[in-house]
Parts: C-alpha cells; sequence; structure tokens
C-alpha cells in the first residue's frame, strides 16, 4: 500500500489530470469513476491498468465503434425497483435497455479485436448477457417512452375499441359543427379536449340550439366549451375504457419491474463494468490526446523520464498553439539518491519538480506518460511533497512554519522507496540557518531510505551536495544574453539563482542594480567563489566530455564509411566471380555439346579408324580452348602467400583469397591498405591482406590443371537395362558409357538378362563401334555369366567431367 496523502495530490494538481479524464469519458458513470482515478496500491494493479489503457488505444487506432455515449446511469433505477410492488415508468426501461445493448455492442467489438486487446477481452468477457431483458423490454416500450399496444392481448383489445370510440365521437362531433341550423353558435369549426373529453367550441348563446355540459371557458368568456348531449355517453365510456388501458399499462410495467428485479445484482454489476471500461478508453483518450507512451514500470530501481514533458503544461500550450514544450531529463536513485535543483526564478524549477511528481503519480495508476517509451518508472512506497506558499493567515502560519509542519509531517511517515518533493528547501528564514536545517533535513530523508527531488537557492546546500556521494546537483538552463530561461535541466551542475539579472530584465532601475552588483562585489562570498570555480571546473569537464563524444561519433562514422567500402568492395568482387563462374558454366556446357556432336559424329561416321583419330585431335583442341576459357576460375587451393603492403607492386600478378580470381595490380596501395586489381571483366578495390601472389604466372596461365565437374562424380561401374527395348537399351547404355569414361570409371559391367538374346545383341553391337570403349566380354560365371557383359573404357585425354564447374 503506497502513502500518498491528498495534501500532496492537491500540490502535484491531481485533480486537474482527473478532471480531464472524466471530460474524455462517454457516460456519466465513466466520468464518475475516471474522476475517482488515484494512484493504485500495488504494482500488479498499475500494470493491469497500464496494459488494458494501451489495448484501448489500439482499438481507438482502427476506429472502433464504442458507443459509451449510450451508457446511462440506471443505477437510482435498479434502486427503486427493489422493494416488492415497486413500478417502474416506461422511459426507466428505454434507458435500462439502452444501456445494456450499448454494453453488449462494446463486449462485441472487443471480442472482435482480441488479437490486440487479449486483457480487455478477459475483462469485456464477465459482462453478462441480457440479451433476454432487452427483447422483453423492446417487445412492450418503443424508443419514445411508451407502452406499445402489442405489449399484451388485453391492452391491444382496449386500445382498438378506444380507436374505435374516438373516431365515432369525432365524427359525431364533426356533424354537429357541420349542421347548418348549429352555425350560428358555433364559435370555431373544430373538435378539442377539455378535462379528457371531447368537446366543441361554441357561442354564449349555444342554449337556443343545443343542449350538453360545460367544460370549460375562454379567458374572455367569448367561448364555451360545450360537451353535447349526444356524445356525453360516450364520452363516459371513453373514460371507463381509458382508465382500463392505465390499469393493464400498469400491470405490462409491473411485470417488467418485477423482471428487472430479479437481475437487478447482473444488471448493476454489467453497467459499472462497462463504466469501467468506459474510464479505461478515457485513459486511452487522453494518453492519445498528449502523444503518451506506455513506460517500464518495475518494483524497485531508478526513476528515469526521457524527454519528459508536464501534461498539463503541455496540453495548456498545445491548445493555445505556442511554441512547444520543452521536455527534460531527470533521473534518480541510480548513482545519487537525492537531486537538488537549483537556478533561478521562473526558470522551471518547480515546475521540473512538479513533473517528476506529477509523472509518477499517473504512472502508479496505470496512466500512460508524455516522455519518451525508454523511461522507467518505480513503484514507490508513497509520493510526498512540501510545494508552494503554504502561508495561513488564518491558522497564525507564516510560510517558512508551513514548510516546517508539512516536512515534519513527512519525516513522520516517509519509508524506504518514498519519493519525497521539497520546493525552495530552507527558504523563508535566515540563510545561514535555513542551510543548515535544509541539510539536515536531507541527510534524515536519506537516513530513511527516501528518494528525494529538492530545489533551492542557497549555496551552502549547492556546496554540501558537491561532498555528498549520494546527492547530484542539477540546473535549469538560463541564457545570459537574453536573461531568459531555457527550460531544460541539466545534471551535474548547480546554477546561479541570476537574480540582478531578472531584476534588470522586469524593469528595475539600472541605478539600483548597479549599486547591488557593487556591494555584492564588495562582499564575496567565499563559499559563493568556491562555487564559482566548480560551477566552472565542471562546466570545463562537461564541454570536454561533449567534445570527446562528438570525437567518437565522428570516428564511429569513419569506421562505418571504411567499413562500408570494404563491403561494397567485396560485394562487387563477388559479383565479379558469379559472372566469372556464369562463363565457366557455358563453356563446360560448349564442351558437352562439343563431345556429344563428336560421338555422334563418329557413330555415323564411314571409317571408325579415321574418326577416331580426328575425335581425338579434336579433344586435344577442346582441352587446350577449355583451359584458356577457365584461366580465371583457378581452384583457390593454389594460391602462395599473401602479399605485405609494403612488396606489393604495380603491374603484380595476383590472385583474390576466396574469389580465386587472378588480376593485375594497377598502381600502388593506398593510405588506407586499399589496392586495385585489374581483373578480366573489370576493376575492384580490396584490401592487401586479401592478395596473395601469383609466383610469377602470367595473366593467361594457371597454376594446375583446369578441372570441370559434373553435378556429381558418383557413377556407378553397373548398368541394369533389363526391362527395357532394344531403343530405350541402346539410349541409356549410350549415356551411361559417355559418363562413365567423363567420370574416369575405367571398367563397367552391362547387366542385359539371357532372355531371347536381344538386349546382348543390342549392346554387344552398340559396344563394337563405340569411340570410347577399348574392349568388352562376356562376363564370367561369377561376375553374371552371359546375362551380362564386361566393358573396358578408353584412358582419358582430358580429365573432366560436363554439368558445371567447382
Amino acid at each position: 500500500m503506497n502513502q500518498i496523502d491528498q495534501h500532496t495530490l492537491d500540490v502535484l494538481e491531481w485533480p486537474a489530470i482527473q478532471a480531464r479524464l472524466a471530460a474524455l469519458a462517454g457516460s456519466s458513470v465513466g466520468r464518475e469513476l475516471a474522476q475517482a482515478t488515484r494512484p493504485l496500491p500495488t504494482l500488479e494493479e498499475a500494470k493491469k491498468v497500464r496494459n488494458e489503457v494501451d489495448e484501448f488505444r489500439a482499438l481507438l487506432s482502427r476506429e472502433t465503434a464504442l458507443p459509451f455515449d449510450q451508457l446511462f446511469d440506471i443505477r437510482e433505477s435498479i434502486r427503486r425497483s427493489r422493494p416488492e410492488g415497486a413500478i417502474l415508468a416506461a422511459m426507466d426501461f428505454v434507458r435500462v435497455a439502452t444501456s445494456l445493448e450499448a454494453a453488449e455492442t462494446i463486449r462485441h467489438a472487443i471480442a472482435r479485436g482480441r488479437g490486440l486487446c487479449p486483457q480487455l477481452h478477459a475483462l469485456a468477457s464477465r459482462l453478462d448477457d441480457h440479451t433476454g431483458m432487452v427483447k422483453e423490454i423492446h417487445a412492450a416500450i418503443d424508443a419514445a417512452g411508451e407502452v406499445k399496444d402489442t405489449a399484451s392481448r388485453k391492452l391491444t383489445q382496449l386500445r382498438l375499441r378506444l380507436h374505435e370510440l374516438r373516431n365515432l365521437i369525432y365524427s359525431r362531433l364533426q356533424s354537429l359543427l357541420t349542421d347548418p341550423h348549429l352555425q350560428p353558435s358555433i364559435a370555431e369549426s373544430l373538435v378539442t379536449l377539455r378535462n379528457e373529453r371531447f368537446v366543441i367550441p361554441v357561442k354564449p348563446n349555444y342554449r337556443i340550439v343545443m343542449k350538453g355540459v360545460v367544460q370549460d371557458r375562454s379567458v374572455s368568456g367569448a367561448t364555451i366549451f360545450l360537451e353535447p348531449q349526444e356524445v356525453v355517453e360516450l364520452n363516459n365510456h371513453l373514460r371507463l375504457l381509458q382508465r382500463s388501458e392505465e390499469e393493464e399499462i400498469r400491470r405490462v410495467l409491473v411485470a417488467l419491474t418485477t423482471s428487472l428485479r430479479s437481475q437487478a445484482e447482473a444488471v448493476l454489476s454489467t453497467i459499472l463494468l462497462t463504466a469501467e471500461l468506459d474510464a479505461r478508453c478515457a485513459a486511452a483518450r487522453f494518453a492519445d490526446r498528449l502523444h503518451c507512451a506506455p513506460v517500464s514500470l518495475k518494483d524497485t530501481g531508478p526513476l528515469v523520464l526521457r524527454e519528459a514533458r508536464h501534461p498539463l503544461l503541455l496540453e495548456q500550450t498545445e491548445a493555445a498553439g505556442t511554441i512547444q514544450t520543452i521536455p527534460i531529463d531527470l533521473r534518480l536513485g541510480d548513482s545519487f539518491d537525492v537531486l537538488l535543483i537549483t537556478g533561478p526564478n521562473t526558470g522551471g524549477k518547480t515546475v521540473a519538480l512538479k513533473t517528476a511528481g506529477l509523472l509518477s503519480l499517473m504512472a502508479q495508476a496505470g496512466l500512460h506518460l508524455p516522455v519518451s517509451p525508454d523511461s522507467e518508472v518505480p513503484f514507490f512506497s508513497g509520493v510526498l511533497a512540501d510545494i508552494g506558499d503554504e502561508q495561513s493567515i488564518e491558522q497564525s502560519l507564516s510560510t517558512f512554519s508551513s514548510h516546517i509542519g508539512q516536512i515534519r509531517r513527512i519525516l513522520e511517515v516517509v519509508r524506504p522507496g518514498t519519493l519525497v518533493l521539497l520546493d525552495e528547501l530552507g527558504a523563508g528564514t535566515d540563510p545561514v540557518e535555513g542551510a543548515c536545517l535544509g541539510i539536515a533535513i536531507l541527510e534524515a530523508l536519506l537516513d530513511r531510505g527516501a528518494l528525494v527531488v529538492a530545489t533551492t537557492h542557497l549555496d551552502a546546500i549547492k556546496a554540501y551536495a558537491y561532498s555528498h556521494p549520494r546527492i547530484e546537483n542539477g540546473c535549469v538552463e538560463f541564457d545570459l544574453d537574453t536573461l531568459r530561461p531555457l527550460y531544460r535541466l541539466v545534471i551535474g551542475l548547480s546554477g546561479r539563482s541570476h537574480g540582478l539579472a531578472i531584476a534588470s530584465r522586469v524593469g528595475l532601475p539600472s541605478s539600483v542594480i548597479q549599486r547591488a552588483e557593487g556591494l555584492l562585489g564588495e562582499g564575496r562570498d567565499p563559499l559563493r567563489l568556491l562555487l564559482d570555480r566548480l560551477e566552472g571546473e565542471q562546466q570545463r569537464l562537461t564541454e570536454e566530455r561533449e567534445a570527446l563524444a562528438r570525437d567518437a561519433t565522428e570516428t564511429a562514422k569513419a569506421r562505418g564509411e571504411a567499413e562500408a567500402r570494404r563491403t561494397s568492395a567485396r560485394v562487387e568482387a563477388e559479383q565479379i566471380y558469379r559472372q566469372a563462374f556464369q562463363q565457366a558454366e557455358e563453356a563446360v556446357a560448349d564442351a558437352r555439346a562439343e563431345i556429344d556432336r563428336l560421338l555422334l559424329e563418329f557413330r555415323s561416321a564411314q571409317s571408325r579408324e579415321q574418326s577416331v583419330q580426328a575425335v581425338r585431335r579434336r579433344l586435344s583442341d577442346l582441352e587446350r580452348q577449355a583451359k584458356t576459357e577457365l584461366s580465371d576460375a583457378i581452384d583457390p587451393d593454389h594460391m602462395t602467400s599473401s602479399i605485405g603492403g609494403d612488396s606489393i607492386r604495380d603491374g603484380q600478378a595476383v590472385l583474390i583469397k576466396g574469389l580465386g580470381q587472378r588480376g593485375i595490380v594497377k598502381g600502388a596501395p593506398s593510405s588506407a591498405g586499399m589496392v586495385e586489381i585489374q581483373l578480366s571483366l573489370g576493376r575492384v578495390r580490396v584490401s592487401v591482406d586479401e592478395v596473395v601472389s601469383q609466383g610469377g604466372s602470367g595473366p593467361g596461365e594457371t597454376s594446375g590443371s583446369i578441372r570441370l565437374f559434373r553435378a556429381t562424380d558418383d557413377v556407378k561401374a553397373e548398368l541394369k537395362l533389363i526391362g527395357c527395348d532394344a531403343t530405350e537399351a541402346a539410349r541409356r547404355l549410350d549415356q551411361y558409357i559417355g559418363d562413365a569414361y567423363l567420370a574416369g570409371v575405367p571398367t563397367v559391367r552391362i547387366i542385359h538378362g539371357k532372355g531371347s538374346g536381344i538386349l546382348r545383341k543390342t549392346v554387344a553391337e552398340l559396344l563394337q563401334d563405340h569411340p570410347l570403349v577399348e574392349n568388352f566380354r562376356v562376363a564370367d560365371y561369377q561376375e553374371g555369366g552371359i546375362g551380362a557383359t564386361i566393358v573396358e573404357l578408353c584412358s582419358r585425354t582430358l580429365s573432366m567431367c560436363i554439368g558445371g564447374a567447382a
């Protein structure tokens, strides 16, 4: 349970936050709950409300319909329905039905967005379904608050008879109004009501021509409202039917009241829970209006407010369209437990103090804060404040006495984890005594484990803060050139009061200002001189720290740019490598196509011996051509040692590590250790550490054999043709012999089975003239006998296999 008294809430302007939340609620009950918003007793409750507000903001961003404005305060109606025999008015039921329908609509809207708002969905799921009650009300009462004709069978019959009787009376009276003999006595040709009876207006001489009952007279006496004798009995009968109608309406309303009484608790719970959702939604609208963030709430730890703005000041400036509120950064509870804010009056000290306190209260109420999202707020065990002029003539208390009285109450209840806010510490009495008293108060609060934000003008307290390890000075900045406050909070420096500068700005005579400056110089306080030196040193250190930070930023930027250039060079080299790789694949494809053409040419040639010689010559030419075309795709395993930056020279043949790309050095290395390499496809800049020497190899040579590879070298030494027809067997065998030859398999076994001998004959005919077959034979008994043929392939003249390059 946190310790927050009403005095603290008042001086931190908490009622103003309540009023703004209430103004954004849609219903009167929601406004009542929003007006009662207070810091919550536990961290779990505060986190729950914070998350619910966050989820409502997500729903509002999707423009979800949430009809809180249709939620009426029906608590009084429910109260009046509780006694036995009670009867509510029809309009009471209209408000009940409208409210229950609004609650149901809100429940469904939240359910549809449950992916965005799981906590709200769990809360809204507790709303009871009152569809039956709503239908019962709508069946009996219309939107205008009138009991329907169909509310009961008897009421239907009564109203039908009333309608017929009214028509009959109306027609009788209309006939009298149109009778020529009666026209001289008629004051106005209309049928009206007086005393709930149908009458006609006649002149005072009516007695000459008609009889009846006078129900009323005009103010002037010139008109008499007469109930003619012809309709007296009809009007009597009408009144009897009307009384029966009233009794039936009463019976209907009694039944509805009884039904509501039986569900009173559930209906009341639904209304209150919906109003609670309305209050959360109002908090979400407030957060959206001020661009707030859901901050991190924690059990303990430092208070860290980044880009914090006072919510009331922020709202005020935005509404007026004036300059934006200047945010402040404030921290407390990490390396120090007391923040002493100093500086001139009107400079923003008290605003900073109130900002810290009010935002802490808002966080503990689960509200979002006008701060940066990375801010952190601990759940304080209490928030206590002494702010403002507490002078009371009625109680014969001076400002100083009032402050001391409030501080006494604070010291009585403060405990570890309490946030204490003290404005103008030590003011209102002799400066020396005030400073000593202020220091003693700070020490007492530190001993009790409190976190303190205080403001002061007293130099002795500022000096004490410099010497205490748990107290840190802070100041609000002041522009001496324009004599205006900057409203920025700087932690680590103490501020001057600048009383003379402010007095000059507000128009005090210059002679008075000059005399004051003279007196100040004559009686210069040694403590003030010490503070001036300390502040000067602090300012110098701050400027040096900022300069170092700028240097570090520039260095990091330069490092990043160098890394970006290196990455760009690497990407460029990889692109060149991919282009070379593509060229290698194209060369392989060309080689395979040429081999296939040569094999086809060989098989179709009339002279086998002449064809074999031509094929061997063409294969030799193809080997030389492949070596030339693929020289840039050399295996990187043949690279030699790296070249040092000192020994690299223009025109040197080199390889780029990891890419296997050969090139020629163009120019000397740069001071950054980069060197330009001419590749076959263009130039690239790389680090000298990634360049290795080629040992004198020329640009068109390789340091090893050119190797072409298939997608796989896994060619088995056996081919099964059983089940194939002669054509399919010949095709598969021809392809297999070529693959086995290129994969370097010396001997293979062709399994064709015994059968009728057709496959064996087909195999023999193909192998007889094949240029890649050295010889073949029928397999031995252990190798499969006449069901298989053993083939010895020619030795390879080119160590390659078609399909792709490694």
